[in-house]
């Protein structure tokens, strides 16, 4: 399995005061989450992914190969079980590629579900990006669940997945992660 976790981030102590945005990191100082890429060769694919902390930006990039039924790269964080039921979504700061992302969450269900939301980028630009809650829909080895939603209370993992089905290198960075 190709799967490297790496520490980046600032510790959230849960649960988290609804009264303001919520920095969750900002990826400035070491400790908290543990950041890794998951990418297709999990399953035979060869598409790859790195990510990695530079001036205080996490940035994630690679090549997304469709070789072997391949076609896509993700990374993600492993932290304890954050309380965010008293938000309504996440803000993100993000420059990209042009690329469509999907931002992802996973609750402590012990399931393989995912819920994701989609987060188009700009070429080379800044920009906040705020995504409800009730954006996010479940999936599945990528296939839409119906009729399941996130436990906010409980929000174990956030990430990015990179499943366009183009062929390609990426490149993202991400400047913050707050809670709304």
């Amino acid at each position: 399995m190709s799967a490297l976790f790496f520490v980046f981030g600032q510790a959230v102590a849960t649960p988290l005061q609804a009264d303001s945005p919520q920095l969750l990191t900002d990826f400035s100082t070491a400790g908290g989450y543990a950041w890794g890429s998951i990418t297709d060769t999990v399953m035979g694919g060869r598409s790859s992914g790195k990510v990695a902390i530079k001036q205080g930006k996490l940035k994630f990039s690679g090549e997304v190969s469709l070789e072997n039924n391949g076609g896509f790269a993700s990374m993600r964080s492993q932290n304890d079980p954050l309380d965010l039921s008293a938000y309504q979504g996440i803000e993100l700061r993000i420059k990209g590629d042009g690329r469509s992302y999907y931002l992802t969450c996973r609750d402590s269900t012990k399931s393989r579900r995912a819920f994701w939301a989609p987060v188009q980028t700009k070429p080379g630009s800044w920009m906040t990006i705020r995504i409800p809650f009730d954006e996010f829909y479940a999936t599945y080895f990528g296939r839409k669940v119906p009729s399941r939603k996130l436990k906010l209370d409980h929000v174990c993992s956030i990430g990015l997945m990179l499943y366009d089905k183009q062929a390609g290198a990426f490149s993202v960075e991400l400047d913050s992660i707050k809670v709304y």
